[in-house]
């Protein structure tokens, strides 16, 4: 009879072992969640030092307008890295010596490094080149200010003002968009000749 309110005691003492564990371990993992949601609910989201919208913007030198910017939400951001970034659509413009418009680029999303001079442009990327008359069109094109280069990574749609339309992988330009080479491209469509 001892012997069995002894098991019945031993036993008694661990379950209460097990469950006191149990309850300390559930608490610390509560308690775990809890400083992560604190935590969450206090790191500083980043704000824009100033916000513009329906901004519109022209760059000239000598009198001559070089460039042309239209914003429809423009944020400037002071951190440890400064930059600009266009969560809506936008629209870029070159212009050449004698005024005409030259390349266009719009998309749906930008962002502007300032230290590092480099633009990324992303999501229904298009740019148009009005002197040759063609139109690329890509997801994603970065401008590196200091390479002098535009290009795309992603799949990108060329067509010619004939209406040629061909696919390639990447893409590279210069700055002017004069020269440029469309990697591995597949032509889809030929427009007949008359």
């Amino acid at each position: 009879m001892k012997q069995q309110q002894l098991d019945k005691y031993s036993f008694f003492k661990y379950s209460t072992a097990i469950a006191a564990f149990a309850a300390i371990a559930v608490a610390c993992i509560a308690c775990k969640n809890d400083v992560e949601v604190v935590k969450s609910l206090t790191i500083k989201q980043k704000s824009p030092s100033e916000t513009s919208t329906n901004l519109h913007l022209f760059f000239s030198e000598n009198g001559i307008i070089k460039q042309e910017f239209i914003f429809e939400k423009l944020n400037h951001y002071e951190y440890a890295e400064k930059y600009y970034e266009s969560p809506n659509s936008f629209e870029v413009i070159t212009y050449d010596e004698l005024g005409n418009k030259n390349i266009s680029l719009t998309a749906d999303y930008g962002i502007s490094y300032q230290e590092k001079k480099i633009m990324e442009a992303k999501r229904n990327v298009v740019i148009t080149n009005f002197s040759t008359g063609e139109i690329i069109e890509t997801e994603h094109l970065v401008w590196d200010e200091n390479k002098h280069l535009i290009y795309s990574n992603t799949q990108i749609k060329q067509t010619k003002p004939d209406g040629s339309v061909y696919i390639g992988d990447r893409f590279e330009s210069d700055e002017s968009m004069e020269k440029y080479t469309v990697f591995n491209p597949k032509i889809i469509f030929y427009a007949e000749e008359n």
